[in-house]
């Protein structure tokens, strides 16, 4: 990636060239709207408060999804009004501004809820987990997820979108909606608008840092088991046209001529030098190539250390699955810490 980079002017045109490229193929990115939310209900659990939500996005749609609040010493919610007092006005907060995170759900059809309730899947509950720590969450279901499964539609089927958007994307659709989300935490005074991250595995993994590669507000990144080469993936057609989640319908003509116009660790490197925690397993049977995968991750470090943030990137393979193991969560949500100042008692 570094190869005839002499200089940071050097570095700028290069990556200016892979977005061209990127949004090329994605279909490019819309001017991003005002968010408004609807507060659909809510529900205090023992240490934070759910409220089911949706929120605005481009082209007149809404996006459900829900917010996670760590109860605050200090404020009670007892009925509507005190929610939007406590989100948009800060009343009752004694305190600074809290950090936030928006968690990215991976490949499951209950979409938001596998990772922000406690009916969510082992190893999969990092948005729950994520507020008992003092974050404010945001876990939106993606496109053809969750509430956002369309009439007669299966889960992940793409037809329906692009039936509408014929010359879009199903990836610059979620980061789009993920950029949304972004405005709608920055918008609430209970949040630092400075200290957003984003979290997510497998395909919330790699949205992370697609969002992160578009979006300067974030400020920290984790990504499991959703780092893996175009070239050398067994699945020839995974990120282009397939006949249920087809994420970048334009890449299949390239595939089918044997091209690959860009690479992932190119796309990750948009996000650079934002902190960036990534892990992937060995025995990975989703993607099944890690030593390619290794290399790219290896070519991410080089380029973080070239711009002289080495301690911003972390990078970890290990010998498990498709998984997110406690573990490495454990470490995940210390990068997260540190990068979005969290203090600990």
């Amino acid at each position: 990636m570094l190869e005839g980079i002499q200089s940071r002017d050097d570095w700028n045109r290069k990556r200016e060239s892979i977005q061209r490229t990127w949004l090329g193929y994605i279909g490019g990115l819309p001017e991003l709207i005002d968010t408004r939310m609807t507060l659909d209900s809510w529900v205090a659990n023992e240490d934070h408060y759910l409220m089911k939500i949706h929120y605005s996005s481009v082209y007149d749609d809404w996006v459900p999804a829900n917010l996670l609040i760590p109860k605050l010493h200090d404020v009670h919610i007892t009925n509507d009004e005190v929610v939007e007092m406590l989100l948009y006005s800060g009343r009752g907060l004694s305190e600074k501004a809290l950090p936030a995170v928006l968690a990215l759900h991976p490949t499951s059809e209950t979409g938001k809820d596998d990772i922000s309730l406690s009916t969510g899947r082992d190893n999969r509950q990092y948005g729950l987990e994520l507020v008992k720590r003092g974050y404010v969450v945001l876990a939106p279901d993606t496109i053809t997820a969750g509430e956002r499964i369309l009439g007669d539609d299966k889960p992940f089927h793409t037809a329906t979108f692009y039936h509408k958007h014929p010359e879009w994307s199903a990836v610059a659709k979620m980061i789009t909606d993920h950029q949304q989300g972004i405005s709608l935490l920055q918008a609430f005074k209970l949040v630092d608008p400075e200290r957003i991250g984003v979290i997510g595995h497998s395909l919330g993994g790699y949205n992370a840092y697609f969002l992160a590669g578009a979006d300067q507000r974030v400020k920290a990144v984790v990504c499991s088991c959703g780092f893996s080469p175009v070239a050398d993936d067994p699945e020839t057609h995974r990120w282009g046209r397939r006949e249920w989640f087809s994420h970048i319908p334009k890449l299949s003509d390239d595939i089918a001529q044997g091209k690959t116009p860009f690479e992932f660790n190119e796309i990750a490197a948009l996000a650079a030098s934002t902190p960036l925690f990534m892990w992937m397993g060995q025995n990975d049977r989703i993607f099944p190539h890690w030593k390619p995968a290794a290399e790219g991750l290896a070519d991410l470090h080089t380029l973080y250390e070239w711009l002289g943030e080495e301690g911003k990137f972390i990078s970890l393979i290990g010998n498990s699955g498709h998984d997110f193991p406690p573990e490495i969560r454990e470490l995940s949500y210390s990068f997260l810490d540190r990068w979005l100042s969290v203090e600990k008692g």
